[in-house]
């Protein structure tokens, strides 16, 4: 995993830990911490507060200075027993979603120094490649190459939708952070769907 500063082009850290290709990466909204997913069937959620506080003060980057001791593993989540292809935070609530090879979407509450997973939502019946909260209720939206995007309301463990395509994978899925759409990608365009239907997609692309 690196950490750039986008003004300089330089990297501030090179961090270590996953031991197999990493598949994505987000900052927390508010947090001084990362997530990450990786092949190696592992979620981690990185602290980058000492690296901000490092480079706030006024140091400025160098081959010497870029070091991983600046940032630290805070959380190690390891119970999938498949490749992670994605996870994500809420924009406002301590939880986390991951997307698994084992075809399965998980949430996860966590602290300081843990998580713990609070539902296991099953329904694809292959790799699920991504996943997403909507920020105002309390449902996931996951996509699979299973053709489907599916929206799961987390707090009763129900799926509320289902959307198949008869022939293309999904690959990524997207919230809309204040109005009620999302938008998911698939081998052959983008699809954007409206909350309220829980339906039919909108409009596609």
């Amino acid at each position: 995993l690196r950490i750039l500063n986008w003004q300089s082009r330089t990297v501030l850290a090179v961090v270590a830990g996953h031991t197999h290709y990493v598949m994505n990466a987000f900052f927390h909204p508010e947090e001084d911490i990362i997530i990450s997913s990786s092949l190696d069937e592992t979620v981690r959620v990185w602290d980058f507060h000492d690296l901000k506080k490092k480079f706030a003060a006024g140091s400025k980057s160098s081959e010497e200075q870029v070091s991983s001791t600046d940032v630290s593993v805070k959380i190690l989540i390891d119970s999938h027993d498949k490749p992670v292809n994605w996870a994500c935070f809420h924009p406002k609530k301590k939880l986390i979603a991951s997307a698994s090879d084992d075809k399965s979407v998980r949430v996860w509450r966590y602290t300081e120094s843990r998580a713990w997973e609070l539902d296991s939502l099953r329904g694809h019946s292959h790799n699920v490649t991504s996943v997403v909260f909507h920020p105002n209720l309390d449902i996931v939206i996951s996509c699979s190459e299973d053709k489907t995007v599916r929206v799961w309301d987390y707090s009763t463990h129900a799926e509320l939708m289902t959307h198949k395509k008869d022939s293309e994978r999904f690959w990524v899925v997207i919230a809309h952070p204040t109005q009620n759409y999302f938008a998911a990608g698939h081998d052959g365009g983008l699809i954007f769907f409206t909350i309220e239907s829980l339906k039919m997609p909108m409009q596609k692309f």
